[in-house]
């Protein structure tokens, strides 16, 4: 049977760890949002206030891409998911693409605090929405049936 000290002692434990993820989360979003601004203009991004404790752009003034972390407890998956809804329609988003937050301030082997390696990441993980839009403008296909496309996650 435990006691009160080993439990409080675990309790503890969970908390700070839990505490210290979501710390790497939030400089990673910081140092995301303000790489994207910089560089706004030349992407056609703009950073909108997402639903708790997610980021979200919009591309073109058009698609919203929202990243957040997974909903499992202490979860270290990124997400980058995109709507795909029509504009009347209510939002669906589908999981594009994904990435690890270490433990050690890293989004897949980058540096958060690296503003310029956390962009490249970024543009690296959107790219392939990027080849959607380009494609379905470049040979006149219907756009939302060419994000259809997009790669997902299992």
């Amino acid at each position: 049977m435990s006691t009160l000290s080993e439990l409080s002692s675990k309790a503890d434990y969970i908390a700070n760890r839990n505490h210290q993820l979501k710390s790497q989360w939030h400089a990673y979003q910081n140092s995301l949002i303000q790489a994207v601004n910089a560089e706004n203009k030349k992407i056609n991004h703009a950073f909108i206030f997402g639903e708790g404790d997610d980021i979200r752009f919009t591309l073109f003034h058009h698609f919203t891409v929202k990243i957040h972390l997974s909903d499992d407890f202490f979860s270290h998956e990124i997400l980058y998911s995109l709507n795909i809804a029509p504009p009347a329609e209510p939002p669906h988003f589908i999981v594009f693409a994904q990435a690890a937050l270490s433990d050690e301030g890293r989004v897949d082997e980058v540096i958060i605090r690296d503003k310029q390696a956390v962009f490249d990441h970024y543009l690296n993980k959107i790219s392939a929405l990027y080849q959607c839009l380009y494609d379905a403008l470049h040979s006149n296909q219907p756009i939302y049936a060419q994000l259809e496309k997009l790669p997902r996650r299992a």
